[in-house]
Protein backbone atom coordinates (compact mmCIF):
# COMPACT_ATOMS: atom_id res chain seq x y z
CA UNK A 1 0.00 0.00 0.00
CA UNK A 2 1.07 3.80 -0.68
CA UNK A 3 2.71 4.72 2.58
CA UNK A 4 1.09 8.28 1.57
CA UNK A 5 -2.49 6.69 1.75
CA UNK A 6 -2.22 5.35 5.30
CA UNK A 7 -1.68 9.32 6.51
CA UNK A 8 -5.08 10.91 8.19
CA UNK A 9 -6.94 12.71 5.62
CA UNK A 10 -9.73 15.40 6.82
CA UNK A 11 -13.06 16.06 4.83
CA UNK A 12 -13.52 20.06 4.38
CA UNK A 13 -16.34 21.32 2.75
CA UNK A 14 -15.95 24.49 1.22
CA UNK A 15 -18.33 27.41 0.14
CA UNK A 16 -16.15 29.10 -2.86
CA UNK A 17 -17.35 32.36 -5.03
CA UNK A 18 -15.98 30.79 -8.25
CA UNK A 19 -15.65 34.42 -10.15
CA UNK A 20 -13.61 35.65 -7.50
CA UNK A 21 -11.99 32.31 -7.21
CA UNK A 22 -12.08 32.82 -3.89
CA UNK A 23 -12.96 30.43 -0.79
CA UNK A 24 -15.74 32.62 1.45
CA UNK A 25 -15.72 29.96 4.26
CA UNK A 26 -14.95 26.28 4.89
CA UNK A 27 -16.85 24.06 7.64
CA UNK A 28 -14.66 21.38 9.00
CA UNK A 29 -15.05 18.92 11.64
CA UNK A 30 -13.55 18.61 15.26
CA UNK A 31 -10.54 16.98 14.50
CA UNK A 32 -9.41 19.31 11.65
CA UNK A 33 -10.32 22.33 13.96
CA UNK A 34 -7.95 20.47 17.03
CA UNK A 35 -4.94 20.24 14.41
CA UNK A 36 -5.54 24.06 14.01
CA UNK A 37 -5.28 24.67 17.95
CA UNK A 38 -1.83 22.51 17.54
CA UNK A 39 -0.24 24.15 15.50
CA UNK A 40 -0.54 27.25 17.62
CA UNK A 41 1.64 25.40 20.29
CA UNK A 42 4.01 24.39 17.97
CA UNK A 43 7.69 26.27 18.63
CA UNK A 44 9.10 28.74 15.89
CA UNK A 45 12.11 26.51 15.48
CA UNK A 46 9.84 23.53 14.86
CA UNK A 47 7.66 25.38 12.31
CA UNK A 48 10.96 26.43 10.06
CA UNK A 49 12.32 23.10 10.29
CA UNK A 50 8.90 21.87 9.09
CA UNK A 51 8.45 23.71 6.17
CA UNK A 52 11.70 23.64 5.33
CA UNK A 53 11.34 19.84 4.95
CA UNK A 54 8.17 20.63 2.41
CA UNK A 55 9.41 23.67 0.49
CA UNK A 56 12.64 24.37 -1.32
CA UNK A 57 14.67 26.23 1.44
CA UNK A 58 16.00 28.67 -0.95
CA UNK A 59 12.61 29.73 -1.84
CA UNK A 60 10.98 30.08 1.02
CA UNK A 61 11.27 31.92 4.35
CA UNK A 62 9.49 32.88 7.68
CA UNK A 63 10.92 36.35 7.93
CA UNK A 64 14.43 36.49 9.81
CA UNK A 65 13.89 32.63 11.63
CA UNK A 66 15.09 31.06 8.94
CA UNK A 67 18.42 32.79 9.04
CA UNK A 68 18.18 32.33 13.11
CA UNK A 69 17.75 28.37 13.14
CA UNK A 70 20.29 28.25 10.17
CA UNK A 71 22.69 29.95 12.72
CA UNK A 72 22.18 27.81 15.56
CA UNK A 73 22.28 24.29 13.03
CA UNK A 74 25.60 26.10 11.31
CA UNK A 75 27.38 27.88 14.38
CA UNK A 76 29.90 24.51 15.89
CA UNK A 77 28.86 23.06 19.35
CA UNK A 78 31.95 24.37 20.83
CA UNK A 79 29.82 27.98 20.65
CA UNK A 80 27.54 26.53 23.16
CA UNK A 81 27.49 25.85 26.73
CA UNK A 82 26.79 21.70 26.06
CA UNK A 83 25.16 19.56 22.97
CA UNK A 84 21.85 19.86 24.75
CA UNK A 85 21.63 23.56 24.46
CA UNK A 86 21.84 23.37 20.33
CA UNK A 87 19.79 20.52 20.35
CA UNK A 88 17.10 22.45 22.61
CA UNK A 89 16.82 25.06 19.62
CA UNK A 90 17.33 22.74 16.86
CA UNK A 91 14.49 20.43 18.14
CA UNK A 92 12.43 22.99 20.45
CA UNK A 93 10.43 21.49 22.96
CA UNK A 94 6.31 22.11 24.05
CA UNK A 95 4.81 21.89 27.31
CA UNK A 96 1.80 21.16 25.02
CA UNK A 97 3.45 17.45 23.27
CA UNK A 98 2.01 15.21 25.02
CA UNK A 99 -1.57 16.76 23.84
CA UNK A 100 0.15 16.93 19.92
CA UNK A 101 0.01 13.48 20.09
CA UNK A 102 -3.24 12.68 20.75
CA UNK A 103 -4.00 14.88 17.14
CA UNK A 104 -5.27 12.87 14.85
CA UNK A 105 -2.67 14.68 12.46
CA UNK A 106 0.13 15.39 14.44
CA UNK A 107 2.64 17.25 12.48
CA UNK A 108 5.76 17.52 14.82
CA UNK A 109 8.52 15.10 14.64
CA UNK A 110 10.39 16.32 17.59
CA UNK A 111 11.02 12.68 19.60
CA UNK A 112 8.75 13.13 22.68
CA UNK A 113 10.32 14.22 25.83
CA UNK A 114 12.42 11.40 27.95
CA UNK A 115 13.77 11.15 31.22
CA UNK A 116 17.39 9.67 32.34
CA UNK A 117 18.91 8.36 35.68
CA UNK A 118 22.05 7.36 36.57
CA UNK A 119 21.88 3.34 36.55
CA UNK A 120 22.62 2.50 40.03
CA UNK A 121 21.34 4.80 42.67
CA UNK A 122 23.36 4.93 46.00
CA UNK A 123 20.45 7.02 48.17
CA UNK A 124 22.35 10.10 49.86
CA UNK A 125 24.44 10.70 47.18
CA UNK A 126 23.78 13.34 44.30
CA UNK A 127 23.40 11.02 41.80
CA UNK A 128 20.04 9.62 43.10
CA UNK A 129 18.89 13.11 43.17
CA UNK A 130 18.63 14.18 39.77
CA UNK A 131 16.80 13.10 36.63
CA UNK A 132 17.79 14.33 32.74
CA UNK A 133 15.76 14.89 29.92
CA UNK A 134 19.05 14.12 27.95
CA UNK A 135 20.85 11.49 27.41
CA UNK A 136 24.36 10.74 28.08
CA UNK A 137 24.27 13.65 30.40
CA UNK A 138 27.05 14.11 32.88
CA UNK A 139 25.63 13.44 36.60
CA UNK A 140 27.36 15.53 39.02
CA UNK A 141 29.83 13.02 40.15
CA UNK A 142 30.88 12.97 36.19
CA UNK A 143 29.26 9.07 35.40
CA UNK A 144 26.55 9.46 32.71
CA UNK A 145 23.58 9.14 33.23
CA UNK A 146 21.61 6.79 30.51
CA UNK A 147 19.39 4.60 32.18
CA UNK A 148 15.79 5.94 30.53
CA UNK A 149 12.99 5.53 33.27
CA UNK A 150 9.24 5.42 31.91
CA UNK A 151 7.16 7.98 32.91
CA UNK A 152 3.09 7.86 33.97
CA UNK A 153 1.57 10.81 32.83
CA UNK A 154 -1.33 12.39 34.59
CA UNK A 155 -4.42 11.52 33.46
CA UNK A 156 -5.87 13.20 30.81
CA UNK A 157 -9.48 14.14 29.81
CA UNK A 158 -9.91 11.99 27.35
CA UNK A 159 -13.15 13.84 25.58
CA UNK A 160 -13.80 13.59 22.27
CA UNK A 161 -11.42 17.04 21.13
CA UNK A 162 -7.98 17.40 22.22
CA UNK A 163 -7.75 21.36 22.85
CA UNK A 164 -11.53 21.72 22.10
CA UNK A 165 -14.17 19.57 23.79
CA UNK A 166 -17.23 20.23 22.07
CA UNK A 167 -18.71 17.73 19.61
CA UNK A 168 -19.63 20.18 16.83
CA UNK A 169 -18.54 21.58 13.86
CA UNK A 170 -17.03 24.52 12.85
CA UNK A 171 -17.29 27.59 9.92
CA UNK A 172 -13.44 28.66 9.21
CA UNK A 173 -13.27 31.68 7.10
CA UNK A 174 -10.91 32.84 4.58
CA UNK A 175 -8.71 34.81 7.48
CA UNK A 176 -9.02 32.24 9.85
CA UNK A 177 -11.76 33.24 11.97
CA UNK A 178 -13.58 30.22 13.47
CA UNK A 179 -16.79 29.86 15.25
CA UNK A 180 -19.12 27.11 16.00
CA UNK A 181 -21.36 25.93 12.94
CA UNK A 182 -24.65 27.24 13.05
CA UNK A 183 -27.10 28.88 10.88
CA UNK A 184 -27.06 32.29 12.54
CA UNK A 185 -23.53 31.82 12.38
CA UNK A 186 -23.10 31.34 8.42
CA UNK A 187 -26.31 33.92 7.45
CA UNK A 188 -23.59 36.41 9.91
CA UNK A 189 -20.41 35.94 8.08
CA UNK A 190 -22.25 35.75 4.79
CA UNK A 191 -23.86 38.82 5.43
CA UNK A 192 -20.59 40.48 7.02
CA UNK A 193 -19.20 39.50 3.19
CA UNK A 194 -21.77 41.17 1.16
CA UNK A 195 -23.44 38.08 0.32
CA UNK A 196 -27.04 37.80 0.16
CA UNK A 197 -27.81 34.38 -1.00
CA UNK A 198 -25.88 30.97 -2.05
CA UNK A 199 -26.71 31.91 -6.01
CA UNK A 200 -23.23 32.71 -6.42
CA UNK A 201 -21.34 30.68 -4.31
CA UNK A 202 -20.72 26.95 -5.03
CA UNK A 203 -19.90 24.10 -2.67
CA UNK A 204 -17.02 21.61 -2.54
CA UNK A 205 -16.01 18.84 -0.46
CA UNK A 206 -11.92 18.52 -0.55
CA UNK A 207 -9.94 15.23 1.25
CA UNK A 208 -7.37 17.12 3.27
CA UNK A 209 -4.19 15.64 4.25
CA UNK A 210 -0.62 16.45 5.52
CA UNK A 211 0.71 18.42 2.54
CA UNK A 212 -2.25 21.23 2.52
CA UNK A 213 -2.21 21.48 6.30
CA UNK A 214 1.55 21.95 5.37
CA UNK A 215 0.52 24.27 2.66
CA UNK A 216 -1.68 26.11 5.00
CA UNK A 217 0.85 26.89 7.34
CA UNK A 218 3.44 28.53 4.90
CA UNK A 219 0.34 30.58 4.16
CA UNK A 220 -0.42 31.56 7.71
CA UNK A 221 2.87 33.96 7.21
CA UNK A 222 2.55 35.10 3.81
CA UNK A 223 -1.04 35.49 3.03
CA UNK A 224 -4.53 37.61 3.84
CA UNK A 225 -6.36 35.09 2.27
CA UNK A 226 -4.87 30.97 3.83
CA UNK A 227 -7.82 29.04 2.65
CA UNK A 228 -8.09 30.44 -0.79
CA UNK A 229 -4.50 29.91 -1.68
CA UNK A 230 -3.86 26.64 0.05
CA UNK A 231 -7.37 24.94 -1.57
CA UNK A 232 -7.54 26.57 -4.58
CA UNK A 233 -3.86 27.85 -5.58
CA UNK A 234 -1.65 24.93 -4.23
CA UNK A 235 0.52 27.60 -2.71
CA UNK A 236 0.60 31.38 -1.46
CA UNK A 237 1.30 34.23 -3.91
CA UNK A 238 4.03 36.47 -2.56
CA UNK A 239 3.34 39.84 -1.14
CA UNK A 240 5.58 43.38 -0.24
CA UNK A 241 6.64 43.27 3.11
CA UNK A 242 4.96 45.46 5.77
CA UNK A 243 6.06 46.47 9.15
CA UNK A 244 3.37 48.17 11.64
CA UNK A 245 5.81 49.42 14.51
CA UNK A 246 4.38 48.47 17.92
CA UNK A 247 2.96 51.18 20.13
CA UNK A 248 4.62 50.74 23.23
CA UNK A 249 5.61 53.21 25.89
CA UNK A 250 8.57 54.22 27.49
CA UNK A 251 11.26 51.58 27.18
CA UNK A 252 12.62 50.08 30.36
CA UNK A 253 15.56 48.60 30.06
CA UNK A 254 15.90 45.17 32.20
CA UNK A 255 19.65 44.57 32.89
CA UNK A 256 23.05 45.54 30.94
CA UNK A 257 21.35 45.06 27.74
CA UNK A 258 23.40 46.98 25.04
CA UNK A 259 24.30 46.14 21.52
CA UNK A 260 26.38 48.01 19.15
CA UNK A 261 25.28 48.70 15.72
CA UNK A 262 26.80 49.91 12.77
CA UNK A 263 24.45 52.14 10.58
CA UNK A 264 24.95 53.79 7.05
CA UNK A 265 24.29 57.26 7.32
CA UNK A 266 22.35 57.84 4.29
CA UNK A 267 19.03 56.02 5.08
CA UNK A 268 19.89 54.43 9.05
CA UNK A 269 19.74 51.17 7.59
CA UNK A 270 21.83 48.88 10.47
CA UNK A 271 24.24 47.10 8.44
CA UNK A 272 25.59 44.49 11.54
CA UNK A 273 25.45 44.69 15.50
CA UNK A 274 28.10 43.66 17.20
CA UNK A 275 27.22 41.76 20.89
CA UNK A 276 27.80 39.62 23.98
CA UNK A 277 26.10 35.96 24.38
CA UNK A 278 23.02 37.60 26.38
CA UNK A 279 21.47 39.21 23.37
CA UNK A 280 22.32 36.15 21.05
CA UNK A 281 20.59 33.59 23.65
CA UNK A 282 17.28 36.20 23.34
CA UNK A 283 17.51 35.97 19.80
CA UNK A 284 18.15 32.17 19.83
CA UNK A 285 14.89 31.91 22.48
CA UNK A 286 12.86 33.23 19.55
CA UNK A 287 12.86 29.57 18.13
CA UNK A 288 11.27 28.04 21.58
CA UNK A 289 8.69 30.69 20.98
CA UNK A 290 5.28 29.29 19.58
CA UNK A 291 3.21 31.00 17.50
CA UNK A 292 0.88 32.04 19.81
CA UNK A 293 2.84 33.79 21.42
CA UNK A 294 4.25 35.35 18.42
CA UNK A 295 0.48 36.29 17.78
CA UNK A 296 -0.30 38.02 20.91
CA UNK A 297 2.52 40.93 19.72
CA UNK A 298 2.08 40.35 15.95
CA UNK A 299 -1.59 40.00 15.63
CA UNK A 300 -2.71 43.91 14.74
CA UNK A 301 0.25 43.55 11.11
CA UNK A 302 -1.14 42.99 7.70
CA UNK A 303 1.53 40.32 6.67
CA UNK A 304 0.02 37.83 9.52
CA UNK A 305 -3.12 38.86 11.39
CA UNK A 306 -4.25 35.75 9.97
CA UNK A 307 -2.72 34.12 13.25
CA UNK A 308 -3.99 36.73 15.36
CA UNK A 309 -7.31 35.52 14.02
CA UNK A 310 -6.66 32.33 14.70
CA UNK A 311 -5.53 32.53 18.49
CA UNK A 312 -8.40 34.62 19.11
CA UNK A 313 -10.73 32.43 17.77
CA UNK A 314 -9.90 29.69 19.75
CA UNK A 315 -9.29 31.68 22.80
CA UNK A 316 -12.94 32.95 22.18
CA UNK A 317 -13.80 29.11 21.63
CA UNK A 318 -12.63 27.51 24.57
CA UNK A 319 -13.98 30.23 27.26
CA UNK A 320 -17.30 29.82 25.18
CA UNK A 321 -17.49 26.35 25.59
CA UNK A 322 -15.70 26.67 29.12
CA UNK A 323 -13.43 23.91 28.53
CA UNK A 324 -9.70 23.91 28.32
CA UNK A 325 -8.14 27.32 27.27
CA UNK A 326 -4.52 26.08 27.63
CA UNK A 327 -3.88 26.83 24.23
CA UNK A 328 -3.78 30.75 24.68
CA UNK A 329 -1.20 30.53 27.68
CA UNK A 330 2.14 30.70 27.25
CA UNK A 331 4.69 29.03 29.20
CA UNK A 332 8.27 27.47 27.86
CA UNK A 333 9.56 24.32 29.31
CA UNK A 334 12.00 25.02 32.42
CA UNK A 335 15.06 24.65 30.55
CA UNK A 336 14.50 27.71 28.45
CA UNK A 337 15.35 29.95 31.20
CA UNK A 338 17.81 32.35 30.03
CA UNK A 339 20.13 34.60 31.42
CA UNK A 340 17.88 37.66 30.91
CA UNK A 341 14.21 37.82 30.13
CA UNK A 342 13.32 40.62 28.06
CA UNK A 343 9.92 40.30 26.90
CA UNK A 344 6.51 38.59 28.85
CA UNK A 345 7.64 34.74 28.76
CA UNK A 346 6.35 32.18 31.07
CA UNK A 347 9.11 29.97 32.36
CA UNK A 348 7.48 26.46 33.61
CA UNK A 349 7.90 25.67 37.52
CA UNK A 350 10.86 23.29 38.04
CA UNK A 351 9.14 19.92 37.40
CA UNK A 352 9.79 17.75 40.54
CA UNK A 353 9.06 13.39 40.34
CA UNK A 354 9.34 11.00 42.80
CA UNK A 355 11.10 8.12 41.47
CA UNK A 356 10.34 4.20 42.55
CA UNK A 357 13.44 2.39 43.90
CA UNK A 358 14.17 -1.25 44.31
CA UNK A 359 16.80 -2.19 46.22
CA UNK A 360 19.41 -4.55 44.31
CA UNK A 361 22.10 -4.86 47.09
CA UNK A 362 23.86 -3.35 49.73
CA UNK A 363 22.93 0.38 49.51
CA UNK A 364 22.54 0.64 45.59
CA UNK A 365 19.18 0.71 44.21
CA UNK A 366 17.68 0.45 40.58
CA UNK A 367 15.15 2.88 39.06
CA UNK A 368 11.53 1.39 38.08
CA UNK A 369 9.49 4.35 37.10
CA UNK A 370 8.84 8.14 37.77
CA UNK A 371 5.83 10.00 38.00
CA UNK A 372 4.18 13.14 39.98
CA UNK A 373 3.40 11.19 42.63
CA UNK A 374 3.71 7.84 44.03
CA UNK A 375 1.15 5.90 46.78
CA UNK A 376 3.20 4.82 49.40
CA UNK A 377 0.79 2.05 50.09
CA UNK A 378 1.65 -1.42 49.41
CA UNK A 379 5.45 -0.22 48.74
CA UNK A 380 7.19 -3.52 49.06
CA UNK A 381 10.28 -3.96 51.76
CA UNK A 382 13.21 -3.49 49.28
CA UNK A 383 11.22 -0.08 47.57
CA UNK A 384 11.89 3.32 48.32
CA UNK A 385 10.56 6.49 47.06
CA UNK A 386 13.16 9.23 46.33
CA UNK A 387 12.14 13.38 45.03
CA UNK A 388 14.37 13.66 41.74
CA UNK A 389 15.19 17.08 40.83
CA UNK A 390 15.50 18.23 36.79
CA UNK A 391 19.07 18.69 36.28
CA UNK A 392 19.77 21.77 33.76
CA UNK A 393 20.78 20.58 30.09
CA UNK A 394 22.31 24.00 29.88
CA UNK A 395 25.05 23.02 32.54
CA UNK A 396 27.62 19.81 33.13
CA UNK A 397 26.61 17.67 35.66
CA UNK A 398 23.96 19.98 38.28
CA UNK A 399 21.10 20.76 38.30
CA UNK A 400 20.96 25.06 38.70
CA UNK A 401 19.15 26.51 35.85
CA UNK A 402 20.26 30.07 36.78
CA UNK A 403 22.65 32.35 35.11
CA UNK A 404 23.06 29.78 31.85
CA UNK A 405 22.64 30.71 28.36
CA UNK A 406 22.58 28.40 25.48
CA UNK A 407 25.94 29.86 23.85
CA UNK A 408 29.09 30.18 25.91
CA UNK A 409 29.37 33.33 28.29
CA UNK A 410 32.79 35.73 27.47
CA UNK A 411 32.19 35.06 23.56
CA UNK A 412 31.70 38.22 20.97
CA UNK A 413 29.13 37.78 18.47
CA UNK A 414 28.34 39.22 14.93
CA UNK A 415 24.71 39.38 13.85
CA UNK A 416 23.48 40.87 10.58
CA UNK A 417 20.54 42.82 9.55
CA UNK A 418 18.25 39.62 8.69
CA UNK A 419 19.22 38.00 12.12
CA UNK A 420 22.38 35.86 10.55
CA UNK A 421 24.25 35.30 14.39
CA UNK A 422 28.14 33.90 13.79
CA UNK A 423 31.07 33.78 16.51
CA UNK A 424 33.65 36.64 16.31
CA UNK A 425 36.22 33.88 15.93
CA UNK A 426 34.89 32.23 13.72
CA UNK A 427 34.05 34.80 11.13
CA UNK A 428 35.37 37.47 9.24
CA UNK A 429 35.06 41.17 9.73
CA UNK A 430 37.66 42.38 6.79
CA UNK A 431 35.10 40.05 4.37
CA UNK A 432 31.86 41.20 5.71
CA UNK A 433 33.09 44.88 5.21
CA UNK A 434 34.12 44.27 1.46
CA UNK A 435 30.93 42.01 0.63
CA UNK A 436 28.70 45.25 1.87
CA UNK A 437 30.70 47.54 -0.83
CA UNK A 438 29.73 50.75 1.52
CA UNK A 439 32.31 53.29 1.83
CA UNK A 440 33.67 53.11 5.56
CA UNK A 441 32.86 56.79 5.87
CA UNK A 442 29.44 56.41 5.13
CA UNK A 443 29.34 53.94 8.03
CA UNK A 444 28.68 55.44 11.94
CA UNK A 445 28.83 52.95 15.37
CA UNK A 446 26.10 53.60 17.63
CA UNK A 447 25.04 51.88 21.18
CA UNK A 448 21.56 50.78 21.87
CA UNK A 449 20.61 49.57 24.56
CA UNK A 450 17.79 47.00 24.78
CA UNK A 451 14.60 47.29 26.76
CA UNK A 452 10.99 45.75 26.85
CA UNK A 453 9.73 48.15 23.94
CA UNK A 454 12.86 46.70 21.40
CA UNK A 455 12.86 43.70 22.33
CA UNK A 456 9.02 43.75 21.38
CA UNK A 457 9.66 45.96 18.09
CA UNK A 458 12.49 42.73 17.29
CA UNK A 459 10.78 39.84 17.65
CA UNK A 460 7.81 41.41 15.38
CA UNK A 461 10.13 42.76 13.00
CA UNK A 462 12.16 39.03 12.52
CA UNK A 463 8.65 37.37 12.11
CA UNK A 464 7.46 39.93 9.15
CA UNK A 465 10.88 40.74 7.35
CA UNK A 466 14.03 40.29 6.38
CA UNK A 467 15.73 43.11 7.98
CA UNK A 468 14.62 42.86 11.63
CA UNK A 469 17.63 45.35 12.89
CA UNK A 470 16.75 47.40 10.71
CA UNK A 471 13.13 47.56 10.87
CA UNK A 472 13.17 46.95 14.57
CA UNK A 473 15.72 49.22 16.40
CA UNK A 474 16.56 52.16 13.90
CA UNK A 475 13.57 53.70 15.70
CA UNK A 476 15.82 53.64 18.59
CA UNK A 477 18.44 55.04 17.61
CA UNK A 478 19.46 58.53 18.67
CA UNK A 479 18.41 61.32 16.07
CA UNK A 480 17.26 58.12 13.93
CA UNK A 481 13.54 58.11 13.81
CA UNK A 482 12.75 56.88 10.80
CA UNK A 483 9.99 57.84 8.70
CA UNK A 484 6.37 56.08 9.15
CA UNK A 485 7.88 55.06 12.67
CA UNK A 486 4.78 55.21 14.89
CA UNK A 487 6.24 55.81 18.43
CA UNK A 488 9.78 57.23 19.17
CA UNK A 489 10.78 55.41 22.51
CA UNK A 490 13.25 57.30 24.83
CA UNK A 491 16.87 55.50 24.54
CA UNK A 492 19.91 55.48 26.77
CA UNK A 493 23.03 55.49 25.31
CA UNK A 494 26.22 53.97 27.04
CA UNK A 495 29.50 53.82 26.50
CA UNK A 496 30.86 50.75 26.36
CA UNK A 497 34.54 49.77 25.81
CA UNK A 498 35.38 48.55 22.99
CA UNK A 499 35.07 44.83 21.83
CA UNK A 500 37.64 42.25 22.86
Amino acid sequence: MDQSSEKPKFNLRLLIDEKKNKVVMAEADMDFVDVLCGLLTLPMGTIVRLLEKHQNPQSFTVGCFTNLYKSVSDMSVDNFETQACKDLLLYPRSLKESHCRRLKLNLDDTESTKFFVYPRFVLGKSCSKVYSNICNSLCSCGKLMNREVQIEEEDQDEGDGVFLSCRSSFIITDDLKLVFNSIGNVMSVLNDLGYDGFDKLQERLLEVGSDEVMTLIECLFNSDTPLTDTFLRGNCVSRKQKFWAPLVQESIVAGPQTLKVFVRKVDRVILYAECREEFVDFLFSFLAIPIEFVGKFCSDNANISCIGNLCRSVKGLSLEEEGDTTVTNCVLPHFYNCRAQLLDVVIQEVPEYECLVTRLFCSQYNASKLCKRIEKNNLLSDQKIVKLSPMNPKSKGTSDSLGIGFVKGKTNFMVSDDLHVTAMNSSSTISMLSKLQVNINDIEEQVISIGKAEAISLLRASLVTTSALTNGLSKFLPNGKRKNATHQSTFKILKIESTR
